[in-house]
């Protein structure tokens, strides 16, 4: 129970979202950063003034609430709007300033700022880009050196210039390092996103390949068995019926033989696009081999399967497909058509419609020959 308890905490701070959460993650550590920072900075002053003033009270609130402005604006989602949802580099920011003021503040503990500046800029480390962590190291040795410059000026008993001096070379020579080992690794991050779109591209391709029929881009006769094996077992499933149909180009080695393997290639890419149009978006139309094709008609029975594959035939008979060098040229399809019977295997659907094809080819083409199913 306590741990339920703890996950809707969790959920109600970080929200749901996987993005979302892994941002206010990032904001909650900078929040208990500077929470840490607060009760440091209280006993530098406090040892080095013996009170604490209305200034350190006012960096107090400024530095949490700036916090806490930043995380309700990531939480609210208004932060999306910007290229970086994390506010990475405001809150980078926003924290170089409070410590560049915890700075003049510190007197004697001053140093402590160091380490603290250095976990800020290593916090944006592995987000930041290269021109974003020049830029923060940039500002931060500004101020840095603008309030060391005026401490120095106002109170050099407890700011000494040639201590001052030593600091701010001592963060002149830090803070580049950090931003270049920040630049370097924002290079590294943008090379692996390179690679993993690369990659993905790649398996993209690769699956088409698996699945698609290169010439016609209809899918293929692995991709067409995978689809008629699931139709099957929602068949089983869910008692509907389903229909295959195999269609046969007419006289198409005559398209080759007269026009040349161009010209059948084009006649095979016009059947697949104008094959499509024709039916269903429900409906698959696959290239089987060669000038043959299947197509599976999805929790279809008989009868709109019929007026389906005579739709098909017709626009087919219509068509004319410019090969180039003469006149258009003309082709029909036979089809044998049928229904899967419950108890048949895919094999025998198969086999039914092949026979039918035959058939329809034996009666004159330009036809389709159906079952009752």
């Amino acid at each position: 129970m306590a741990k339920s308890h703890l996950r809707r905490l969790g959920n109600i701070w970080l929200g749901t979202e996987r993005a979302q959460r892994l941002r206010l993650r990032q904001t909650s550590l900078a929040m208990a950063l500077m929470g840490l920072c607060v009760p440091m900075l209280h006993y530098a002053v406090g040892v080095a003034h013996g009170e604490h003033g209305l200034l350190l009270w006012a960096w107090t609130i400024v530095s949490l609430g700036g916090m806490a402005v930043i995380y309700a604006a990531i939480r609210s989602g208004w932060s999306r709007r910007f290229d970086d949802p994390s506010l990475t580099s405001v809150q980078i920011a926003f924290a170089i300033g409070a410590g560049a003021l915890g700075y003049a503040q510190a007197g004697p503990l001053r140093g402590a700022v160091f380490p603290v500046l250095t976990l800020i800029l290593m916090f944006g480390m592995f987000q930041l880009r290269a021109r974003n962590a020049y830029g923060l190291c940039l500002f931060a040795l500004t101020l840095f050196g603008a309030v060391m410059g005026v401490m120095a000026w106002q109170r050099p008993a407890v700011y000494p210039p040639e201590v001052e001096v030593g600091h701010f070379l001592m963060l002149a020579c830090m803070l580049p390092a950090v931003a270049t080992l920040t630049a370097r690794l924002s290079r590294i991050r943008r090379r692996l996103a390179d690679q993993r779109e690369e990659l993905a591209r790649a398996l993209a391709q690769l699956q088409a390949i698996a699945t698609r029929d290169e010439l016609t881009c209809l899918p293929n006769r692995r991709q067409m068995q995978a689809l008629m094996d699931q139709e099957l077992l929602r068949s089983l499933r869910h008692h509907h019926d389903f229909c295959i149909a195999i269609a046969d180009l007419d006289h198409f080695k005559h398209v080759n033989d007269e026009h040349g393997h161009a010209a059948g290639d084009t006649v095979l890419r016009a059947f697949a696009q104008t094959g499509q149009a024709a039916m269903r978006a429900t409906d698959v139309l696959a290239r089987w081999g060669g000038e043959e094709f299947l197509v599976l008609l999805p929790d279809t029975a008989m009868p709109p399967a019929l007026g389906g594959m005579e739709r098909l035939r017709q626009q087919i008979a219509a068509m004319r497909v410019d090969v180039g060098g003469g006149a258009p040229v003309a082709i029909t399809v036979s089809i044998g058509l049928t229904g899967h019977r419950r108890g048949d295997t895919l094999a025998q659907t198969l086999e039914r419609a092949d026979q039918l094809l035959y058939r329809a080819k034996a009666e004159g083409r330009n036809r389709t020959c159906a079952d009752p199913g």
